[in-house]
């Protein structure tokens, strides 16, 4: 919390500085270019002078009623020749408010004039002021010339330029917005990157308080304004994230903002000085890597669960067959069997389909039906969608062959039929379709390339509010959502985005607001070469990676480094759980992970599987918070690779490539 001091004497002392220095100048100052403060005129929309003040027409060295009537930039042009072109641009130019800074080159690089115009209607008002100028322009040897033998003034003013130069440099390189703000929301200053994440110029921030609340996405103005207000009650500093949209493309960004409040000695906010950090990519990643090991756990506990109930039902089913065919049985018992029998042969359809969703893995493209994978998802989203919403399922007469990732595509329709639940929060219709096109019609807000004919089109449509106008053209980029702050990644259109692109396809998208939405995702008829072709590009890089080790910070850690490094981890905590998967064929491994902490720890015993070996996957250890010199040198030796706990990020990523290159 910052403190202003308003004391007479020391402002006094500011007064008295700037004052001599302004005297100083104007008495240094070469005799056709003198020190000007506060010069102002009016002009017609011709560009000729209606009024101007005694300042102006002194430094121009004539009395006001000789300049009414003359040409403005005619009048300047007479002091400087070199101005006439910029002037006459300037005053030109449609901007109601703009700047010009006019200078004397090498003549006299230390006199810099600023020209501000403002238009209103008919009339142009202009104002002129000497300025100092930039670092860039301004060299010591310049002011040297200027203070001889004044050492307290030369000192003052190369403090200022060093410190403008320290200042200038900071805003170039800090990777994000420094501010200064007034009580009313208004900028004294921004740094010029405010205009690449909002797209408003810095200008424009000083003048209008609104625009503040009008860049903070929707969903979290509320909160921001709540922290703020709470922010300048207690008159501490304060730091929170929230989402802003850009005001020309619509794109979201999650931004880190620190505000300061700077009061008074008497308690009175005055205003906040504080800055702004893209904290994007790391927001979505943290809220991601936060469930990802758990959802993984509870993959493995569903499935095994999934398959108890359907073994259940399996033995339900087959009782009331058997006691739907007794000859004694009576009509009503008979029709409570075959009841009972038809709904636990629908529940095991239901309990197979969610243990293919598990199996199925990302990546592996085949020959498929879009009619029968459309059926698929549609009677497995029936299941939950509400009750207030009708769900409408059409199909193209044939079949539709495609060459999908089966995986993918599940996870891209089940993604935008529940895009489309959440828009309709009341009662409505949603429907899905299928259909085939021998020429494509003319698309709009698409992403992706236009497949070759014959085409299908999968279409997702609701009667839910719509999506406003200027969001289409953002929909599909990576984080963009209008969803609030702890709903939704941004990612679910952005993945749809990938999977059309990988499959020679393209999406696209129509809407009107409060009328509904309407995506068409497009992909190539099969012709049965694509396997063919895939094959002699030979298969993916990517390799996976089984980490087996206890719960905690060594262990995020280093299956974040992994995933980051270009792997595909997944996670066991339990020796149990690791050594499952190893001896299961549906884990594609490459190699296993083993991290131990402590020289009895169970996960050792990995090593020791025959199943490793059988399946000719690497085996890693790493030692955190050990020396490796306190376990068994035999454990060691039986390790591919042995990674200790000194042992750097880039170090371990050499050993990793080193071993895979020669598997």
């Amino acid at each position: 919390m910052k403190t202003v001091k308003t004391e007479p004497d020391m402002l006094r002392r500011m007064s008295d500085t700037f004052e001599s220095a302004d005297s100083l100048a104007v008495k240094s100052m070469p005799a056709p270019a003198a020190w000007l403060e506060g010069g102002a005129a009016v002009l017609t929309g011709s560009g000729r002078i209606v009024n101007a003040n005694d300042k102006l027409a002194g430094w121009l060295g004539c009395p006001t009623a000789a300049l009414v009537g003359r040409s403005f930039v005619e009048v300047l042009a007479g002091r400087r020749p070199e101005w006439e072109n910029l002037i006459e641009q300037t005053l030109a130019s449609d901007k109601i408010f703009d700047a010009v800074t006019l200078t004397l080159g090498e003549e006299s690089p230390q006199v810099v004039f600023q020209l501000e115009t403002a238009r209103d209607r008919d009339r142009t008002f202009v104002r002129m002021n000497s300025v100092l100028p930039s670092t860039f322009e301004l060299a010591e040897g310049a002011w040297d010339e200027t203070l001889q033998g004044r050492k307290a003034q030369h000192a003052m003013f190369t403090r200022l330029i060093r410190a403008e130069s320290r200042l200038d440099m900071l805003m170039r390189r800090w990777p994000g917005v420094i501010f200064s703000q007034r009580a009313d929301f208004s900028y004294h200053f921004v740094s010029p990157q405010m205009e690449e994440l909002t797209g408003i110029p810095a200008t424009q921030w000083a003048r209008q308080p609104q625009l503040f609340w009008q860049v903070i996405h929707e969903a979290d103005a509320e909160e921001v304004r709540s922290r703020i207000q709470r922010a300048s009650l207690v008159r501490q500093p304060m730091t929170l994230t929230y989402r802003i949209r850009h005001s020309v493309t619509g794109k979201v960004t999650y931004l880190l903002e620190h505000r300061d409040p700077v009061v008074t000695g008497n308690g009175i906010v005055l205003g906040y000085e504080g800055f702004w950090i893209d904290v994007t990519r790391q927001t979505i990643a943290e809220r991601r890597l936060s469930t990802a090991a758990w959802k993984e756990t509870l993959s493995v506990l569903t499935m095994g669960l999934a398959h108890d109930f359907r073994n259940l039902m399996a033995g339900i089913g087959a009782l009331s067959e058997q006691f739907l065919h007794q000859p004694e049985a009576d009509p009503s018992f008979r029709e409570s069997m075959s009841l009972i029998m038809n709904n636990s042969r629908q529940a095991s359809q239901l309990v197979h389909r969610i243990i293919t969703l598990h199996h199925g893995k990302p990546g592996e493209r085949n020959y498929a039906d879009l009619n029968e994978l459309l059926k698929e998802v549609a009677e497995l989203t029936n299941k939950i969608i509400p009750r207030r919403i009708t769900l409408e399922t059409a199909t193209h007469d044939g079949a539709l062959p495609v060459y999908v990732d089966a995986v993918e595509f599940r996870q891209v329709v089940i993604n935008l039929m529940l895009n489309a639940i959440d828009a309709m929060p009341d009662r409505g219709r949603l429907k899905i379709s299928s259909t085939l096109h021998e020429t494509l019609p003319e698309w709009k807000n698409a992403c992706g390339t236009r497949p070759r004919v014959p085409a299908v089109a999968l279409t997702i449509k609701d009667s839910g509010t719509g999506i406003k106008a200027r969001h289409l053209a953002n929909l599909f980029d990576p984080f963009f959502t209008t969803k609030a702050l702890n709903k939704g990644s941004g990612l679910g259109l952005y993945n749809a985005r990938l999977f059309v692109e990988k499959h020679a396809g393209g999406i696209t998208v129509e809407s009107t607001e409060g009328d509904g939405t309407e995506f068409h995702v497009w992909l190539p008829i099969a012709d049965f070469t694509e396997g063919e072709r895939e094959f002699a590009e030979g298969p993916p890089q990517r390799r996976s990676l089984l980490f087996a080790g206890a719960e905690g910070v060594a262990a995020d850690n280093m299956v974040e480094f992994l995933r980051t490094a270009g792997y595909h981890v997944v996670t066991a905590h339990s020796c149990e759980l690791a050594n499952a998967m190893i001896e299961s064929a549906e884990y594609p491994f490459a190699g296993v992970v083993v991290q131990v902490e402590d020289l009895n720890s169970g996960f050792c015993e990995l090593l020791n599987l025959g199943a490793i070996g059988e399946r000719r996957l690497k085996s890693i250890l790493q030692i955190v918070g050990r020396n490796e010199d306190e376990f068994d040198s035999g454990l060691l030796r039986r390790a591919d690779v042995l990674l200790g706990a000194d042992l750097s990020q880039a170090a371990i990523h050499e050993r990793l490539e080193d071993l895979f290159a020669h598997h």
